[in-house]
């Protein structure tokens, strides 16, 4: 009963709670103690005398931790402010590496939990790059009240069913076995970046950003590469597009082996509006159908939003795990190299090609959809088209004036955009322009970052990149 006492045995009692004699004295002696029924507050930590870390010291954390480059996210980069970074090291390493900085500069430095406390509690960082993998309307339904599911369930249901659909398309597209039909998913790699390796210094050096454009071909398994640096272009629709241009034109011999002497291309895709679902792309294949006699109609599907996983994906597997292999051999220091690694990537069936791109073979789409005139506003029967709902686009010889559409795989017909073409611009007189007159280089910033590889008493030793590749650097 409460408020009862009973006699037990000492050693029994504190040999059941864990303890010793001195917390039972404790409370014994505050019950002494009591005032108006209060047993005193807890004092423990209270005693004003606690270690304060000098605030040089917190700061040199931070600076230390603002020194460690950040890489933009390739997939979610627009939903997210979160930074990111390599994810070759641990907070632990990371101190290590602070600690090691603050001796060589005969500074004071902070133990682990305080540069864990800082690097947690004051910066959002995240390590490495996060891949999306689950679709957010999935989640979004799943996680949803009953009350919100019952308003959600419609367009749910809709998203499953194209989902499914696609994914039907793709498979009885991928079956097609005609000889002058190719189906081919294209996307771009995540950032590769150089120097990189294991040395500690790297780290904290600004990098020089690779990219890699994939085009995989489904029925023969195929793969070709479009490979360039920073320096010699970005990574937006222009660049993409020259890269896909380039591989049309490669299908040439390909189709003057066919009996027809033409062929059909099929892309698959995601929905990444700022690469390939956009007005400037679809001009692009306009005048791929119209000036290429061997290329008799381009289709492009876009995968569903959330469920875009394709077969491009394991070329990436592929090649990032070979890379991987080699860094253990030694550090990767120019983009040439990767190069030879994708190359080397396969060691079964055929070899994945690499076309090695330059600001020199980069084309302006946004200046050749403009000669072409496409229009997006309004279709065929004057109704507005949105370029985020379309699931299907087609251009075709027989029709090169339109592009033909669908906003769902359950469309049995197509829908058309007539081609209004822009004032005093003939339809067969579009040109392809360079897109850059010169090589854009890279920002005065992590140029300097990247030389300083070469000089000595810097972050990263003289002996650690051969200066063999200081010209290279040089010329960025």
């Amino acid at each position: 009963m409460r408020g009862t006492k009973y006699r037990v045995c000492k050693t029994f009692f504190k040999s059941s709670l864990g303890i010793t004699d001195r917390p039972i004295r404790t409370v014994i002696k505050k019950e002494n103690i009591v005032y108006r029924g209060m047993i005193t507050s807890e004092a423990r930590g209270k005693h004003g005398r606690h270690f304060q870390v000098d605030k040089d010291i917190k700061d040199d954390i931070r600076r230390h931790i603002n020194s460690i480059p950040r890489i933009e996210s390739h997939y979610c980069r627009n939903n997210t402010s979160r930074e990111f970074i390599e994810g070759g090291k641990t907070v632990a390493e990371l101190h290590r590496d602070y600690v090691e900085s603050c001796k060589k500069h005969n500074k004071s430095y902070a133990n682990y939990l305080m540069y864990s406390r800082i690097f947690n509690g004051e910066f959002n960082i995240s390590f490495f790059v996060p891949k999306k993998d689950q679709c957010e309307d999935c989640v979004s339904f799943e996680i949803s009240s009953d009350e919100n599911k019952e308003n959600l369930r419609e367009g749910y249901e809709t998203h499953l069913r194209e989902k499914e659909l696609s994914r039907k398309e793709k498979e009885k597209d991928k079956g097609n076995n005609s000889e002058n039909f190719i189906v081919a998913v294209y996307d771009l790699q995540a950032v590769l970046q150089c120097p990189r390796g294991d040395v500690s210094s790297f780290y904290y050096t600004s990098k020089l950003n690779v990219f890699n454009l994939t085009v995989f071909e489904l029925k023969s398994k195929e793969v070709e590469c479009f490979l360039w640096d920073e320096s010699e272009g970005h990574r937006g629709v222009c660049e993409i597009g020259s890269c896909i241009l380039n591989y049309l034109e490669s299908l040439e011999d390909r189709a003057n082996a066919t009996q027809t002497k033409m062929i059909d291309i099929m892309f698959y895709t995601d929905n990444c509006c700022g690469q390939h679902k956009n007005q400037f792309m679809f001009a692009m294949y306009v005048y791929a159908v119209q000036h290429y006699n061997f290329i008799n109609s381009v289709t492009h599907k876009f995968l569903i939003k959330g469920h875009s996983q394709n077969e491009g994906d394991s070329a990436h597997s592929v090649i990032e795990r070979h890379i991987k292999r080699a860094l253990k051999s030694g550090p990767i220091f120019v983009p040439d190299q990767y190069a030879t690694l994708i190359r080397m990537a396969k060691t079964t069936g055929k070899p994945y090609k690499v076309h090695e791109m330059n600001h020199e073979t980069f084309y302006d789409i946004k200046d050749l959809a403009a000669q072409i005139g496409l229009n997006f506003s309004k279709n065929s029967n004057n109704e507005a088209v949105k370029i985020g709902d379309l699931k299907v686009i087609r251009t075709a010889k027989e029709n090169s004036d339109r592009l033909m559409y669908k906003t769902s795989y359950a469309q049995e017909e197509f829908q058309t955009i007539q081609i209004k073409q822009a004032r005093g611009k003939a339809r067969n007189k579009a040109i392809l322009k360079r897109l850059y007159k010169n090589k854009p280089g890279i920002t005065e910033k992590k140029k300097t970052s990247l030389l300083s590889v070469f000089k000595p008493n810097q972050k990263i030793p003289k002996s650690v990149v051969p200066q063999y590749y200081y010209n290279f650097y040089k010329q960025l």
